[in-house]
């Protein structure tokens, strides 16, 4: 199922051939779930993350950063049923996140 209300704002300042930062919430209300043997409703939660990108001539260097609240279905609930469902699984449906903070960088070259 798909949650009834969801959001999401996005925003980013920029100093044209220089730098950029960028900020994300995202907003996921709660959702029916089928066949899960610990809830009939999903929590619902918020996600943040940033982005900071600093160019240096032909190069832009970035770091970017998600779900900066840890927000983690096996927070609520674990991801393993207690008895096979009715279709031979062993897991639940995700219906959060489940890896958790993500946090990634690089470089980009420009030719």
């Amino acid at each position: 199922m798909r949650p009834r209300h969801s959001a999401g704002l996005v925003g980013t300042w920029e100093k044209e051939n220089n730098a950029r930062i960028g900020l994300e919430a995202y907003y996921t209300g709660s959702q029916r779930l089928d066949d899960n043997p610990y809830r009939s409703f999903s929590k619902p939660y918020v996600l943040f993350g940033f982005l900071v990108e600093k160019h240096f001539g032909r190069f832009k260097a970035y770091v970017n950063a998600e779900n900066l609240g840890n927000v983690r279905q096996t927070k609520y609930d674990p991801l393993l049923r207690p008895t096979r469902g009715v279709d031979g699984r062993w897991t639940t449906d995700a219906w959060a996140p489940l890896d958790g903070r993500v946090f990634n960088g690089g470089v980009r070259a420009a030719f």
